[in-house]
């Protein structure tokens, strides 16, 4: 696929195919369909517009500290009406991971929150507190002290160490410095000595593999769109799909344009509706 640093005509051509590809367009929230809980004007015409075109839709995050079942609740707040499924976040990408790695594991020890606990339950696993056969750590908004060093003494025992996420803070406007699952990982490895022995959620393909295979896609008939280079763009660059920025959060043109090769988007939209325009036109092209 070519890089579209700037969207000139020459380069939308070459794009044309790939767009009139997809069936499917999994979207980053924060940054991308709402900024600080403000949803944008330009989501729910896209949103109707793919409903129209036939194409589906997922809306995918790394934090983990809600479930499914409240973003489900959160994304209706705001407008956007859909089930359960339409929602992925980096716990279902660890039960992707560890359904397809460790397909012997039920039994998990989790450093999580209740939101977390139930994703993995709604999985199949058995959350327990003595004899798990893996232990995951996520982004933990009710974390104890005990309950820290209960997961460092599963961690020391060398049992299977999944972290849902390697993000180190959680983006807020408060005057707080969020501790995220990357930075709870940190204290972890110090503690222990260990780093995660897998981290599913972006910019790990895999969670995004996961969204592809529960739709029977291929990479390539995918879109995936969010406003970070590191983790959304590296994430669908990495897994073959169609890595769309969006410039409504925190990524500029400058930054797709000096990032790394693995970071750069094969386009770069203004915004959703921009996205919309030119998946219409690559159909109407057909």
């Amino acid at each position: 696929m070519p890089f579209c640093g700037e969207l000139n005509s020459a380069v939308d051509t070459k794009l044309m195919p790939e767009l009139a590809k997809i069936r499917h367009v999994v979207l980053d929230m924060d940054g991308t369909i709402y900024l600080d809980r403000k949803l944008f004007s330009t989501t729910l015409p896209f949103l109707a517009l793919l409903e129209r075109l036939g194409i589906g839709f997922t809306f995918v995050t790394n934090n983990c500290s809600r479930s499914r079942a409240e973003y489900v609740e959160h994304l209706g707040r705001m407008g956007i009406e859909v089930d359960i499924e339409a929602v992925c976040t980096s716990a279902q990408a660890t039960v992707h991971y560890l359904k397809r790695e460790r397909p012997g594991v039920k039994r998990l020890f989790v450093l999580g929150t209740s939101g977390l606990n139930e994703d993995l339950r709604q999985g199949g696993y058995e959350i327990v507190d003595g004899r798990p056969e893996a232990v995951v750590v996520g982004f933990d908004t009710e974390l104890t002290y005990a309950r820290l060093a209960r997961t460092a003494w599963w961690i020391a025992q060398q049992l299977p160490y999944i972290a849902t996420h390697p993000d180190r803070v959680c983006p807020t406007n408060e005057p707080l410095v969020l501790p995220d699952c990357g930075a709870i990982c940190a204290l972890l490895e110090t503690a222990t000595g260990r780093r995660p022995d897998a981290i599913p959620g972006k910019p790990s393909p895999a969670m995004l593999q996961a969204i592809i295979d529960k739709h029977d896609l291929r990479p390539a008939e995918t879109a995936l769109v969010g406003d970070r280079l590191y983790t959304d763009i590296r994430m669908g660059r990495d897994a073959g799909a169609l890595a769309v920025l969006t410039l409504t959060g925190e990524a500029t043109a400058a930054d797709a344009d000096a990032a790394p090769p693995g970071e750069r988007p094969h386009l770069v939209v203004a915004d959703l509706d921009e996205l919309g325009r030119r998946i219409e036109e690559s159909r109407d092209a057909r």
